[in-house]
């Protein structure tokens, strides 16, 4: 596997902002600069390993010391052992829908690891989930790669079209230029007002 340093900058960067790096990674996929397997491994990997560091955020922490902290935003122990209680129950469903919905991910992903809900419950509807998402963005940014390759060649023709169109224009402005002022040179030879 050539380029091994940049499917580890992959995962790095995956971790730390997703989208943007599947696209940016899609793309040197598409120009074949790295193998799209490879990328798509990289991706999944980049992204369970985010997941993973935001449940142990919520795993580790210390809850009794926010709790003791917050009281005055109205955090009780007994509305922390509830939601610790309903999270651990559905704990699934929040993490499917917070997937697909990719705008609750972290604060689930902190929740279920508040709950202490075992990884062999979470942890492989995770990696399938990344791995789906990291797929169809992906392909998502190898496709369009493609596109823009495909019209920037197209681009290409376009512009030395509109560069004879130009140069055609203006040799045709110029020649009708040059023939007005002949025109006018002849007319004032030729003018009646001069000879009075």
């Amino acid at each position: 596997m050539q380029h091994l340093w940049a499917y580890i900058l992959v995962v790095v960067l995956v971790a730390f902002e997703g989208e943007a790096t599947i696209l940016l990674a899609a793309g040197a996929a598409s120009t074949g600069y790295l193998n799209p397997f490879g990328v798509l491994c990289a991706v999944t990997l980049g992204n369970v390993v985010s997941d993973v560091g935001w449940y142990a955020l919520g795993y580790y922490s210390k809850i009794d010391w926010l709790v003791r902290r917050l009281h005055w935003l109205g955090v009780t122990a007994e509305k922390v052992n509830a939601a610790r209680q309903i999270v651990g129950q559905d704990a699934i469903k929040l993490l499917i829908f917070s997937k697909l919905t990719n705008w609750i991910t972290i604060p689930a992903l902190i929740a279920t690891g508040m709950a202490k809900v075992p990884w062999k419950r979470w942890f492989p509807l995770i990696v399938i989930s990344n791995f789906l998402i990291g797929a169809s963005v992906m392909a998502l940014g190898y496709f369009a790669a493609s596109s823009i390759m495909q019209i920037q060649s197209g681009l290409r023709y376009a512009a030395l079209g509109f560069t004879l169109l130009f140069i055609l224009v203006t040799m045709i402005y110029v020649r009708r230029l040059a023939s007005r002022k002949n025109i006018f040179a002849e007319l004032e030879k030729t003018d009646p007002v001069d000879e009075a």
